[in-house]
């Protein structure tokens, strides 16, 4: 049912009648805007990720709420900076796919001449189209922009990496 929903919002919002509507009973639409807005309620995950990127905005002292409903409660976002109308997205690997290395390969070759390239899911990319339209701005913070920061400042101290990761957070 959650999934049938989220269909309907796809075409009234993103799609605009650029092809016919599908009409639900109005009680099949009902039960399944409850059972979507049941899951972006209760279906939440805090990642260590998330936790981390929180932290940074604590440490910065940026207002923040985490696992946010939106005004409609037809999602969550991971991160929320109500005194700028911000939703932040944590990305993990689940949001991305791997498309091949930067010589047109999908990969198998040696590690150090390949550089693998991803992109954005579909689903990520729709979640991003429906939060630009319910907040000012939309962040994404992709987990391995985090971990480039960790590698690069792996000889260095504690104080250093989270000195680097305020930075990064306070230019997104």
């Amino acid at each position: 049912l959650a999934s049938m929903f989220h269909a309907h919002p796809m075409h009234t919002e993103l799609i605009n009648g650029d092809v016919e509507e599908v009409v639900f009973p109005a009680w099949v639409m009902h039960e399944a805007r409850e059972a979507w807005m049941r899951s972006a309620r209760d279906d939440t995950t805090v990642s260590r990720i998330h936790r981390e990127v929180a932290s940074i905005l604590e440490a910065l002292s940026v207002l923040h709420e985490v696992e946010h409903l939106t005004a409609d409660a037809y999602f969550s976002v991971d991160l929320y900076l109500p005194d700028h109308d911000v939703a932040i997205e944590v990305d993990g690997p689940s949001h991305y796919i791997r498309v091949g290395t930067s010589d047109g390969s999908t990969g198998g070759g040696h590690k150090e001449e390949e550089e693998d390239q991803s992109r954005r899911t579909l689903a990520t990319e729709v979640r991003d189209l429906f939060l630009t339209r319910r907040h000012r701005a939309v962040v994404t913070v992709p987990w391995f922009e985090l971990a480039e920061l960790d590698k690069a400042g792996s000889g260095s101290s504690a104080q250093h990496r989270d000195d680097a990761r305020k930075v990064y957070m306070a230019n997104k």
